[in-house]
């Protein structure tokens, strides 16, 4: 019983992650279509529910980065995220080479 509790919420906490990307996602090919293919942290953030980790919005644009999704621009601005002493940190502005794709089930 207690493999198939684990099984169940390995699932569920898979789901909710992938449903946590789907978000980040959406809103950053928004702030690209919205400034010119520029992409920076402070922009997606007030577009995603208050529900999602705040941790994955940073873990998402690294992972799109190495893809070769998005592009360092080399500008820097302050990360802009009040909940943190991070706020005043300077974070990197990105190129949207291409929209984020949904993700494959």
């Amino acid at each position: 019983m207690t493999a198939t509790l684990d099984a169940i919420d390995l699932v569920a906490s898979d789901h909710r992650r992938a449903t946590h990307r789907d978000h980040i996602r959406r809103a950053i090919n928004l702030v690209a279509r919205e400034n010119d293919g520029q992409v920076h942290i402070a922009d997606v953030r007030p577009l995603l529910p208050t529900w999602i980790d705040p941790h994955q919005p940073g873990a998402f644009i690294c992972a799109q980065v190495r893809m070769g999704r998005l592009i360092p621009t080399g500008q820097y601005r302050p990360n802009g995220q009040h909940k943190s002493r991070n706020r005043t940190k300077p974070a990197q502005v990105y190129r949207l080479a291409a929209p984020i794709p949904e993700e494959e089930s």
